[in-house]
């Protein structure tokens, strides 16, 4: 063990009187371990959200989606074709557009999503269903199955005998202009209402499943789909599938794998969780203030000791590295400690859920947390980094200081 590492831990643990010097050394392990465990906490929460929002449109979106590169319908003839694939499990041939959906004088904007039998089978949607069914024909009647928004904004009733709703959609078929006004502009079906989904408001509010046949019908659309929705064996091999699909369609087809469909939403995350790191490496250097006044007060307190060890044949170099490693050891305490409780808190909080969400429509009923390795590596470094920048001001200042390196200048 070096005389540097020696002296610093003497200084650190010295019990010999209680001084201000004392009393600033515990204070900087108190405030960076509050920073550590604060830390560890909120990206455990964040974490933990983030993971719960990808779940959330994981039950929504497919491993790997394939839409026209453009124009928005195309014929429904190489669904056999990606089947071959020996990654893909499944695939689902989809339609959707946008439509009106009335009851009685109430009325909404959605999109309507017309889907098959495969569809049907992967069981998307259906374990998010609150209400009814996932059926959409019973005794020659169509149905559908709705959001939970939209159930609440129509004030629609499940199964009910007596109860439709219409749907109005665009006709596709016609271009608008003066000679068009006297055609028909829409078209109009009836449908009535299996069941009611809910996963998260932007899909509750916006969407309505029915099956490919009656959505296709509704859009004028006879064997035209809008998108191929495919799901993997391993969801590991979706760029890999992605590029398979892409050499068997061509570049007329756009292939999306699911983080690519919600791209923006995943730039988004990355850059909120790295604005989380940068705030709290600026709340750690406050915290470090109390290293730099305490090893700033420890080399004037410590004036006579210094100048004893230069006396000795002590180096320069030796003094400046007893006041880094002071730092550095204060922050590793400090880390310890810190993120120990952060782990503590955040395994609480996962096992009993202490911390409620006080909202009535939450998926959730407590805060979700995942500890992250990454971030607990992260965060020790971040800790013991600013604990050293904090200390080696002070440290070159006291190593280099007149008086403790003339010895005479001391003891006169």
């Amino acid at each position: 063990m070096s005389f540097s590492f020696k002296s610093a831990l003497k200084f650190i643990f010295s019990k010999k009187k209680k001084t201000l010097i004392n009393f600033l050394s515990y204070t900087s392990i108190i405030t960076l371990s509050i920073g550590a465990a604060a830390m560890v906490v909120i990206l455990s929460v964040y974490n933990g959200l983030e993971e719960t929002l990808k779940s959330i449109y994981n039950d929504f979106d497919p491993d790997i989606k394939v839409t026209k590169a453009e124009g928005l319908f195309f014929e429904n003839k190489f669904i056999d074709k990606i089947d071959k694939i020996n990654s893909v499990k499944g695939v689902s041939a989809i339609i959707e557009n946008k439509v009106v959906i009335q009851n009685e004088e109430k009325e909404v904007v959605t999109y309507i999503k017309g889907v098959d039998n495969n569809f049907v089978n992967q069981n998307r949607i259906k374990k998010n269903l609150t209400e009814g069914d996932f059926v959409f024909q019973k005794n020659t009647l169509d149905y559908g199955v709705i959001g939970r928004g939209v159930k609440y904004s129509l004030g629609i009733k499940v199964n009910s005998d007596f109860q439709s709703i219409d749907v109005f959609a665009l006709n596709q078929n016609i271009n608008l202009n003066p000679n068009s006004l006297s055609k028909k502009l829409y078209n109009k079906k009836q449908l009535k209402v299996g069941g009611v989904f809910a996963i998260e408001s932007s899909f509750d509010n916006n969407y309505i499943f029915t099956s490919l046949d009656f959505a296709q019908n509704l859009l004028n659309q006879n064997n035209n789909i809008s998108a191929y929705e495919i799901s993997l064996k391993n969801k590991s091999d979706s760029e890999e599938t992605k590029e398979k699909i892409i050499k068997l369609l061509g570049k007329t087809f756009k292939v999306s794998t699911g983080l690519e469909q919600r791209e923006g939403l995943y730039k988004i995350l990355k850059s909120e969780k790295l604005v989380v790191y940068f705030v709290f490496f600026i709340v750690l250097l406050l915290c470090s203030i109390n290293i730099f006044f305490l090893l700033i007060m420890m080399g004037v307190e410590k004036k006579k000791d210094i100048a004893v060890m230069f006396s000795l044949g002590v180096k320069k170099h030796q003094i400046r590295d007893m006041f880094i490693l002071h730092g550095i050891l204060t922050g590793i305490i400090g880390a310890i400690f810190g993120v120990t409780v952060g782990v503590l808190i955040t395994w609480a909080q996962k096992t009993y859920g202490i911390i409620k969400i006080q909202m009535t429509s939450s998926i959730l009923d407590a805060y979700p947390v995942i500890l992250a390795g990454s971030d607990i590596i992260i965060i020790t470094f971040m800790v013991i980094m600013v604990a050293a920048l904090a200390s080696f001001f002070p440290a070159i200042m006291s190593s280099s200081n007149k008086d403790f390196i003339n010895t005479k200048n001391v003891f006169s």
